[in-house]
């Protein structure tokens, strides 16, 4: 078996409006496009860092659902960066709303979470110091 890897595959109603916002927001670059003969994009395939994700236009017929049409994703998109300020500072210019601030966390990583305008919600990170589980165990607030 080859090398494994884990590919996202996000569903938005605006697909050439969510390039845009993924390419200022995280530097995605396109790699490739297959639409279909009606104009439908089938998917995008987007770079981001060493990462991939695709992009769908919401297709109901093929139960290939957008979030604000079934009210939401319980997924939470991670994407660790360099400059984690930076990048959510793009992010936030591009369209994004904070859901969590950049702040240290108690594991260890500057980290915040944002919401794109298509409805995926997106934790950026930066480490900043390496710490064993039993460190984050004990370095657990009683309430998150």
């Amino acid at each position: 078996m080859g090398p494994i890897a884990l590919t996202p595959h996000l569903f938005v109603q605006h697909t050439d409006d969510a390039v845009g916002f993924y390419e200022r927001a995280f530097g995605a670059v396109e790699l490739f496009r297959n639409t279909l003969p009606d104009g439908t994009v089938l998917f995008v395939e987007l770079a981001v860092g060493a990462g991939r994700v695709l992009i769908s236009e919401e297709t109901p017929s093929l139960n290939a659902l957008a979030p604000p049409t079934i009210g939401g994703s319980p997924v939470l998109l991670h994407l660790d960066v360099d400059d984690v300020d930076a990048v959510a500072e793009r992010a936030i210019d591009a369209g994004a709303v904070v859901e969590i601030p950049v702040q240290e966390m108690f594991w260890g990583e500057r980290y915040g979470v944002l919401a794109d305008p298509f409805g995926h919600r997106w934790a950026i990170s930066t480490a900043r110091e390496e710490f064993t589980p039993d460190d984050i165990t004990s370095r657990t607030p009683p309430q998150v």
